[in-house]
């Protein structure tokens, strides 16, 4: 193995949230600066480490080594509305992929694999094949079960499993739960972006130690903890001005500050720090103890760079707007059946994810930045059918610095058939 790879592999082994610079991965592993500087630009390459603003080079989690909710076999049961008949005790392992078997025993070993799961009839070589190939089982239509499959799945502890359902409603819904995971890793948390092993300041430290750190970072805004570690205040320039140096923090820090838990979403953290005007937010984890700070940029960065990756999955804000097309000064759409509610008019929710996409766009093109909806009034004039393509004409009536109003009018056939008034602000 050459010296370039040992020093990924090390950096793919470190904790997340672990600093890693030149001279350390030299010393401990007996490097040159200069293949420790390749294989860290490589690492960042690959999305295991990132550069956080003040704290350097730290480790961060891949998509794949995000902490989402896991499918477990126990997970399918539910979902397939199914029986466990065997193999109870593998039921908490993960569920990574399924395969239907349909095709002869020959051809199905190759769509086989540990951790998978095998929808299949009333076949018992197959059955018996998917378990000694570490795939779990769940038999449809309710037909009976052979008592060897049962005891084999009873000794590999791999599930097997029965549903009354047919195999095409099975794989619909295990797809489904598949797709929804996806979403989940393509969706981007505070503990993707916050920054770790940044300072504090404790409830009896002074003003003076505020000034101190203030010169040690270069930053202004600092949180602070009790003996627990848990988030009291949050103490900034403005709180300290004219006060004296022996004066306590606790006595002018702004108490009980709003924090963001890890797995809060980073829309949700731009939308509270633009709402209430926070340049910094404390982070915790499961436990309420401090463990880092996100900052306006951290967020606003990472909702950018998320608008740029290719996702895994999309989801019904991503068909919308792949239905959406610019023509000149306007946009135009065709009604497509999921648009449509039960009385067979276009959703009410659509149309407004529809006027909000256009009205993102506007302010993209124009000040080449996210926006943010405050408000949004929207009034429905006519119905609206399948297949029906409409034009939208937007225009910003009202722009300042920080916001702008919309004006949004939609047609069909030359008709009014809605109109909305936006209110957003600029990210």
């Amino acid at each position: 193995m050459s010296k370039h790879q040992e020093i990924i592999e090390y950096i793919e082994d470190l904790e997340i949230g672990k600093k890693v610079s030149v001279r350390g991965l030299s010393q401990k592993l007996s490097v040159s600066d200069g293949t420790a500087y390749r294989a860290i630009k490589e690492a960042e390459r690959r999305g295991l480490v990132a550069v956080v603003d003040r704290a350097g080079t730290i480790r961060i989690a891949t998509r794949e080594q995000r902490i989402i909710e896991r499918l477990t076999y126990e997970e399918i049961a539910k979902i397939s509305n199914a029986e466990i008949l065997g193999g109870h005790a593998g039921m908490d392992r993960e569920f990574n992929k399924f395969a239907i078997g349909a095709m002869t025993e020959k051809n199905i070993k190759k769509y086989l694999s540990i951790g998978g799961l095998l929808i299949v009839g009333d076949r018992t070589d197959i059955q018996l094949l998917a378990l000694e190939e570490g795939n779990a089982v769940l038999v449809t239509g309710g037909v009976p079960v052979d008592k060897k499959v049962l005891k084999l799945a009873d000794e590999v502890e791999i599930p097997v499993m029965r549903t009354t359902f047919d195999t095409f409603t099975v794989a619909s819904r295990i797809n489904r739960a598949l797709s929804n995971e996806l979403i989940k890793k393509d969706i981007v948390t505070v503990a993707d972006v916050y920054q770790t092993n940044v300072p504090t300041l404790k409830e009896d430290s002074t003003i003076k130690d505020y000034n101190d750190l203030v010169k040690k970072t270069n930053d202004s805004r600092f949180a602070v903890v009790n003996q627990h570690k848990l988030v009291v205040g949050i103490v900034s320039m403005r709180d300290v001005a004219g006060k004296t140096l022996n004066t306590s923090i606790d006595k002018v820090m702004t108490r009980n500050p709003i924090v963001a838990p890890l797995d809060m979403t980073v829309a949700s953290a731009s939308q509270k720090m633009i709402f209430d005007g926070f340049e910094l937010m404390p982070v915790v984890n499961s436990e309420k103890m401090f463990t880092g700070v996100v900052s306006r940029g951290d967020v606003l960065r990472s909702l950018q760079e998320s608008q740029e990756q290719n996702q895994f999955s999309h989801t019904m804000s991503d068909d919308v707007a792949n239905a959406i097309h610019e023509v000149q000064s306007y946009y135009t759409f065709t009604v497509d059946p999921f648009m449509m509610n039960s009385m067979g008019n276009i959703s009410n929710g659509v149309m407004v994810e529809i006027i909000s996409n256009i009205a993102g766009r506007v302010m993209t093109k124009t000040k080449n930045k996210n926006i943010l909806i405050d408000q949004l009034n929207i009034y429905f004039m006519d119905a609206v059918s399948i297949d029906d393509e409409l034009e939208v004409y937007p225009k910003v009536i009202s722009e300042t610095r920080r916001g702008a109003v919309i004006d949004v009018e939609v047609y069909l056939d030359y008709k009014i058939i809605s109109k909305a008034l936006i209110t957003v602000q600029v990210q």
